[in-house]
C-alpha cells in the first residue's frame, strides 16, 4: 500500500513505526524500552529486517538485535499473530552459546543466534531469515514450520557472521536468492 515502515536496532528501539508516503504518522508497534524478550507479545528486541507480504498482509520482522525470533503482526492494525525462533521452536532467551570455535564445528545451535538481521517472504509464501552470527539461513512455511537451512561458509572465524540480508531474483518464480555475505 506504498507506505514507509521504520525500526531501529539499537537497545532501546522495541517498536516499529508505520508512516504513508507523504510522512503522516499511521501506527506504532512495540513500545521504546518496554522489551522483556524474545517472548514478548507486545514490544521488539532491536528489529533489524522488515518485509510486508502483500498477499497476507502480514508484516515479517526479524527480531534480533536483542530478541532471537521472527515475528509477525497484521499490517493493518498492527495486532500480533504469531513468532518463532530457530527450527520454529520457541526461542529461549537463556540459552548459552558456545564460544566460536565450537559453535563452528559443533552440532547447530538450536536458537537464533543476534542479530536475527533480516527476513524476506517468496512469492511462492516461503520465509528466509538470516540467522546472521551463526552463519546460516533459514527457511520456514508461513506459520513458522521449518523447511530447512543453509549454512554459508560456517567456518568463519569472522564473528559478523555471513548472512547478512537475502533479494529473491525479480522473475515471477524467483528462482534465486541472492545472500548478501
Amino acid at each position: 500500500q506504498d507506505n514507509v515502515w521504520l525500526s531501529g536496532s539499537a537497545k532501546e528501539d522495541n517498536q516499529i513505526l508505520k508512516f504513508t508516503r507523504t510522512g503522516r504518522f499511521l501506527m506504532q508497534i512495540g513500545h521504546a524500552g518496554k522489551n522483556t524478550g524474545s517472548n514478548d507479545l507486545e514490544n521488539l528486541g532491536g528489529p533489524a529486517g522488515l518485509f510486508v507480504y502483500a498477499k497476507t498482509r502480514e508484516l515479517f520482522v526479524a527480531d534480533g538485535y536483542f530478541n532471537h525470533r521472527v515475528i509477525v503482526f497484521d499490517a493493518n492494525t498492527g495486532a500480533y499473530k504469531r513468532h518463532w525462533g530457530a527450527y520454529g521452536k520457541k526461542p529461549d532467551d537463556a540459552y548459552t552459546f558456545p564460544a566460536r570455535a565450537q559453535l563452528l564445528q559443533g552440532p547447530p545451535p538450536p536458537q537464533f543466534n543476534n542479530p536475527v538481521h533480516s527476513v524476506s517472504v517468496s512469492n511462492d509464501g516461503l520465509v528466509y531469515v538470516a540467522d546472521r552470527t551463526n552463519n546460516r539461513l533459514q527457511v520456514f512455511e508461513l506459520d513458522g514450520t521449518f523447511i530447512k537451512e543453509v549454512f554459508i561458509v560456517r567456518n568463519t572465524l569472522q564473528a559478523e557472521g555471513t548472512v547478512h540480508h537475502f533479494a529473491l531474483s525479480p522473475d515471477e518464480e524467483q528462482r534465486f536468492l541472492y545472500v548478501v555475505d
